[in-house]
């Protein structure tokens, strides 16, 4: 047995933390440089979901995992119930004596239930296996018990609904009490007719007088022949500076201004009909290039968040705003400075900035910053000369629901669709109604599930079947065990436990011997080499996703007593949670069913799985709950702060239990 001093002993559990924390600190770069934005961080967290953390369980898995440790399967899994249940309980003592706002009662007990096991785990031990402390089979051997951790907390979280306890901190509005688009224009409108007519009225009113609505095509097949003509918006000289502005096809006098946010507009739709809709949809953006160098922007009302089910065909919107690029940066960032610092101060008309208009103050966040940003057709490395991207991006990328607490639609509508199979050709195939299924989206991305779905879960079930409460269930929990990386485990596991089969994949001392391929490798080696070559991307990938959504996450304005509540948890999780960890190791020791020689890297990540911070999948599910035009995230603001303070007080506590766990525990 190696014999380390107290220093070297230090050092060892030092430097894991050192290499941790730089890479998160990379993915915390590149979110402050828009390079690793919300939206490729879902990207790549679902890649790492479906593709990289698989391979990698599957991989060390078969590779480590004999026949002879089921024992030790079962330890991990009863190790895990009692680590999910002790830090609930501690959840559960802070939200009874402490200040925790009820908007989010289960949000802290989820944050004190489920641990970070997956990265975080697996980095730590793998910088320990170079044969100084733990050799580097040992080191392998770490990592598949983490990964039967991490499939635990799968089952917890996904298979036994453990993601509702985010979800039930959730109230939506109903039907009457909604706060609605049509009232949310007029509020901008009222606060911005008397400073559009007399800043812009003399634009808007030769502008207007220029074009009729005859110009509208009067049926479908006019609609069809017809490209430039049939366009909703149509290009008219200013006397400002010489651009052109787009000016909506609206019914308005020419001696009249026009406002574009009050005027309706006469929308032709593929029936060959005129309709007036109203403006209770967020808004998209539409670009038109005028001149060299410069490009004129349309907010239009489109998001299908808010559209309503009989506006839902319509294809011509009123803009409300003339906004060049240029300018849009500046909203955006004007926008930025000024939310935050006067967001319950009255504020005054101005809607103008240099020769843009502005959009309202008031207006939701996401009406403004996201599609100002989003909807565009603006390249990828353009968007990093906007503003860093914060909580809200989250929200705007993960919400699933609307103020009412429905499901938001897919802005791939069925027209757009339709339009996109008509230009290129291609058919709707079986490949089209697999990637479309919402079993596919649930099972390849996080935070996508919801109650509804569990309700739903057998509906195509015979009736007879249907009528029996635990049918929904049982087929939700069979449903999540289709995600990938429950599969690879539960594939894995079966391979490992059968060593004739385990001897196709992989030779050890435990195998058979069969008949090798002809490079003496077992015949289905080449498994084992692409799943090795692919999952070991997922452990980086995934501390710099964890440093870009930490990049985004804002300390705001707390409910009141609420930060002694989260220190006390985090101190109760990070500092004395280890002792149950520690003691939970010892008596498993006493007990015969471990010893510290034969496993003692067992033991070792069993402590470390005690002081862990709280999983990052935390603040997916609350952004995907939280409605993407919420004006008081409260739960969202809840979660940043509790996220944010564990992992400073990381750098102390779990490199001094690794220090006292050596040292004293396994007596190096």
């Amino acid at each position: 047995m190696v014999h380390i001093t107290l220093g070297q002993a230090i050092w060892a559990s030092v430097k894991p933390i050192i290499k941790i924390y730089l890479i998160i600190g990379v993915g915390f770069l590149l979110a402050k440089l828009n390079i690793l934005t919300a939206e490729a961080t879902r990207y790549i967290s679902d890649i790492v979901l479906t593709v990289l953390l698989p391979c990698l369980a599957f991989n060390k898995i078969v590779a480590n995992i004999e026949d002879q440790d089921i024992k030790s399967v079962g330890i991990i899994c009863l190790t895990s119930v009692i680590l999910f249940l002790t830090g609930l309980f501690f959840a559960y003592v802070v939200r009874r004596c402490l200040w925790v706002p009820k908007e989010w009662g289960g949000g802290i007990l989820a944050g004190g239930m489920f641990p970070n096991i997956s990265d975080l785990p697996i980095a730590y031990i793998q910088t320990m296996d170079q044969g100084f402390i733990f050799t580097p089979e040992e080191g392998e051997k770490g990592v598949a018990n983490v990964i039967i951790f991490l499939a635990m907390f799968l089952i917890c979280v996904f298979n036994l609904g453990g993601f509702r306890l985010i979800e039930n901190d959730f109230h939506y509005h109903d039907e009457e009490n909604g706060i609605r688009d049509s009232e949310m224009v007029h509020s901008i409108s009222s606060g911005s007719s008397m400073t559009h007519s007399s800043e812009n009225g003399q634009d808007m009113d030769e502008s207007a007088s220029n074009f009729s609505p005859k110009e509208l095509p009067q049926n479908s097949s006019e609609e069809d022949d017809i490209d430039e003509k049939s366009q909703p918006n149509q290009r008219l000289p200013s006397k400002d500076n010489g651009h052109e502005k787009i000016i909506p096809h609206s019914q308005s006098s020419s001696d009249t201004p026009v406002d574009p946010l009050q005027q309706p507009v006469v929308a032709h739709t593929r029936g060959g009909q005129q309709s007036n809709p109203a403006l209770n949809s967020s808004p998209s953006l539409r670009t038109t290039e005028s001149l060299p160098g410069s490009s004129i922007i349309t907010p239009i009302f489109s998001d299908e968040a808010s559209l309503s089910s009989d506006l839902a065909g319509r294809t011509l919107s009123q803009p409300i705003a003339y906004t060049s690029q240029e300018d849009a940066y500046r909203l955006d960032r004007d926008y930025h400075h000024h939310h935050h610092r006067h967001q319950n101060q009255s504020r005054d008309s101005e809607l103008y900035s240099g020769n843009a208009q502005h959009l309202h103050p008031n207006f939701p966040y996401t009406y403004q910053q996201n599609e100002l940003n989003r909807s565009v057709s603006i390249r990828s490395i353009d968007t990093r000369d906007l503003p860093a991207q914060n909580m809200q991006d989250i929200i705007h990328e993960y919400s699933n629901v609307d103020q009412y607490g429905k499901r938001r639609r897919s802005s791939v509508t069925s027209d757009v669709l339709s339009a996109h199979i008509s230009a290129t050709g291609s058919q709707s195939s079986a490949l089209q109604r697999i990637k479309t299924a919402n079993l596919t989206k649930i099972l390849t991305s996080d935070a996508t599930v919801s109650k509804k779905d569990i309700s739903e879960s057998g509906s195509s079930l015979p009736n007879w079947l249907r009528k029996f409460p635990l049918t929904p269930f049982i087929v939700f929990f069979i449903k999540n065990c289709l995600r990938p990386c429950s599969m690879a485990v539960i594939l894995a596991l079966i391979i490992a436990f059968i060593p004739w089969v385990k001897a196709l994949f992989v030779t050890t001392k435990h195998t058979p011997k069969i008949k090798q391929a002809p490079d003496q490798q077992p015949a289905l080696s080449f498994f084992m080499d692409f799943s090795a070559y692919i999952g070991a991307a997922s452990v980086p990938f995934g501390l710099m996703l964890l440093g870009a959504t930490l990049g985004r996450l804002k300390i705001g304005k707390l409910y009141p007593g609420f930060w002694k509540s989260a220190c006390v948890l985090v101190f109760l999780r990070q500092c004395i949670m280890p002792i149950f960890g520690v003691l939970w190791c010892d008596r498993l020791v006493k007990a015969g069913w471990l010893n510290w020689e034969s496993d003692k890297m067992l033991l070792f990540v069993i402590a470390i799985t005690w002081d862990l911070p709280t999983m990052t999948t935390l603040i997916y599910f609350t952004a995907s709950y939280t409605p993407v035009d919420a004006t008081n995230p409260i739960q969202m603001e809840c979660v940043s702060f509790f996220l944010m303070i564990q992992y400073p007080l990381m750098v102390v506590s779990l490199p001094f239990l690794v220090s006292y766990f050596l040292k004293v525990q396994m007596k190096l």
